[in-house]
């Protein structure tokens, strides 16, 4: 008797189910269609992303390649060297705009670097702020500081040029390669303002942290002589 009155349950069940599929056919095709769309849009998306990156990834890597033949160029001002800097300058401002990922940050990063080659230091600092807020906190973020903290200095703003060096210690830390270097400019440029003082207790902190760097021997021989 159990047995058959499980196998009614059982039927019934089924025959519910059935109707339901039945009647809701149509919504259920529809809910697998959105869910099939969605998926193939998600592939689309991510496979158009990945293509996307790939290609501006070639890209700073040409222009990577041009600037270099730029930079090494002994004579800058002919013809063929302006077009060829004019064509990289428009290069590289294209793919800046295109996001904030390394193509776009690389980019902001050689636009200063050329700004500097050609003496042009605000224009120069501007594009390497840029680049050092938007490479947070990858390999170029300090690069971009320690740079725009030398375009201070061009432009005879010492205390800026000293605080930028400052904050690429603050902000990175023994982490960088660039950080004996900023430390050495932070004591160089005390010791310029005549706060001596100051100027002591970072060379000693250069040589305590990075006994081993060359920066710390210059470091050292300051101390000796600041004595």
């Amino acid at each position: 008797m159990a047995n058959e009155t499980e196998k009614n349950n059982a039927g019934k069940v089924v025959s519910a189910l059935t109707v339901f599929l039945s009647k809701n056919r149509i919504i259920l095709i529809i809910c697998v269609a959105v869910v099939v769309l969605a998926l193939a849009g998600l592939w689309i998306g991510l496979s158009v992303s990945a293509s996307v990156t790939e290609k501006n990834q070639a890209r700073i890597d040409t222009l990577q390649e041009q600037f270099n033949t730029w930079l090494t160029l002994e004579d800058k001002t002919t013809a063929e060297a302006e077009q060829a800097v004019q064509d990289l300058t428009t290069g590289l401002e294209e793919l800046s705009k295109k996001g904030n990922k390394y193509p776009a940050v690389k980019s902001l990063y050689l636009l200063g670097l050329i700004k500097v080659a050609q003496e042009s230091y605000q224009e120069a600092l501007d594009y390497f702020i840029a680049s050092a807020e938007n490479a947070k906190d990858t390999y170029l973020a300090p690069l971009s500081l320690m740079n725009a903290a030398v375009c201070y200095e061009q432009l005879s703003d010492a205390q800026k040029a000293l605080e930028t060096y400052q904050s690429v210690y603050d902000r990175f830390g023994s982490d960088t390669p660039e950080a004996p270097k900023a430390l050495f400019n932070v004591a160089r440029l005390h010791e310029k303002a005549n706060t001596l003082d100051l100027a002591k207790a970072v060379f000693q902190q250069l040589a305590d942290e990075f006994p081993s760097s060359e920066y710390a021997k210059l470091a050292r021989s300051r101390l000796v002589t600041m004595q």
